[in-house]
């Protein structure tokens, strides 16, 4: 399946799960799981974004000697201009910074409900914005990295076209791309620090450090509040704290699901640059495990997810009984269901968000 093939499938298949997901989250969410919807929700349209964005884009990545390339075609017949096929390529590279992002906003969101002093300080009132305002943060920082260290010049232009050429049978006026080369060849042909490229790198790794500390720190600490809480709570809360425990289970996933597939194949590539290793064709592989990402991604919060599991679950039992979706009595039983979880259901620590 070619390159165009695996983006399109992924698209259309990220399309329909992160809708039926965003549906699952509007309509069978139990209420004590209060605001954290909202950032589900947030995170699914991102995903939406980020699936649009990957098919319209259709770019590839490689690797070339000390140089790492991101590019799409680009031609006087295209649908669309050459600044804007920059703009796409540009766009497509900041996803990356904004997924990074998204996921710490998760496990800071995750941990504030496990700890209420560290709630009211930081995302009391109107600090909760701050939650989803921090993706688009990273994005300006993200493109200001790319704008200093990335954007192509004659001494890129130089050293890609024969790739180019080669590989791809293209011109190098007939592409749109960034490179981070790393290196530059001095006078005397020896290599040198390419600067601008090591302090966008550097800006770049910061963002993704930043992310992953908050993703091992506040993640631990989650854990052991909410292994603490399910051994002191009974009756009732203790289905808070089992909902709690679901939710903290499929971000984990979803965090592990990007780190196998995107982040540490992406740091590799980028690795092996640096110390000037080419990684040759293996290289064209990225681009399409990173489009499989958003295909993927919302499955732990539609399977984990107790209440989303079961909605799941009434909607094929009442298909394959009735030979239609909903029938009467399933949709009954699946609305008490649904009023038989709300009712249960309280939060530990704050009754008006989850």
């Amino acid at each position: 399946m070619s390159s165009s093939s695996v983006q399109l499938a992924s698209t259309s298949v990220s399309l329909t799960l992160n809708l039926f997901l965003c549906w699952l989250i509007m309509r069978k969410s139990p209420e004590s799981m209060g605001s954290y919807k909202h950032l589900m929700i947030y995170t699914s349209v991102f995903e939406i974004y980020y699936a649009l964005l990957d098919a319209a884009a259709d770019v590839t990545v490689f690797s070339h000697g000390f140089a790492v390339v991101v590019f799409r075609e680009f031609s006087s017949k295209s649908w669309v201009s050459r600044p804007i096929s920059m703009i796409l390529v540009i766009a497509y590279c900041v996803t990356f910074g904004m997924s990074m992002a998204m996921l710490a906003s998760h496990f800071v969101y995750r941990y504030s409900v496990t700890d209420s002093k560290f709630n009211l300080r930081y995302l009391a009132g109107r600090k909760y914005i701050l939650l989803f305002l921090a993706p688009f943060f990273y994005a300006i920082w993200w493109t200001s990295a790319l704008l200093f260290g990335y954007l192509p010049n004659e001494e890129s232009d130089e050293y890609l076209k024969n790739r180019f050429l080669e590989t791809y049978d293209l011109r190098i006026d007939q592409i749109s791309y960034v490179s981070p080369k790393f290196y530059k060849y001095g006078t005397h042909g020896e290599l040198l620090f390419n600067v601008p490229a090591w302090v966008a790198v550097t800006n770049c790794l910061m963002m993704v450090t930043s992310s992953i500390f908050c993703a091992l720190y506040l993640g631990t600490k989650c854990y052991l509040n909410i292994t603490k809480q399910l051994t002191t709570v009974t009756g009732i809360s203790k289905f808070s704290a089992n909902l709690q425990k679901q939710l903290f289970t499929a971000l984990v996933i979803q965090t592990i699901i990007p780190v196998v597939i995107m982040y540490l194949p992406i740091l590799v590539f980028f690795l092996c640059p640096m110390i000037n290793v080419n990684l040759g064709y293996s290289s064209k592989l990225i681009s399409d495990m990173v489009a499989f990402y958003p295909v993927v991604d919302p499955l732990p919060n539609m399977f984990i997810i107790k209440s989303y599991r079961n909605a799941i679950l009434d909607i094929f039992r009442c298909g394959n009984s009735s030979g239609k979706i909903y029938t009467s009595k399933c949709t009954k039983s699946t609305q008490d269901s649904n009023n038989i979880n709300m009712n249960s259901m309280t939060t530990v620590h704050q009754p008006d968000r989850f």
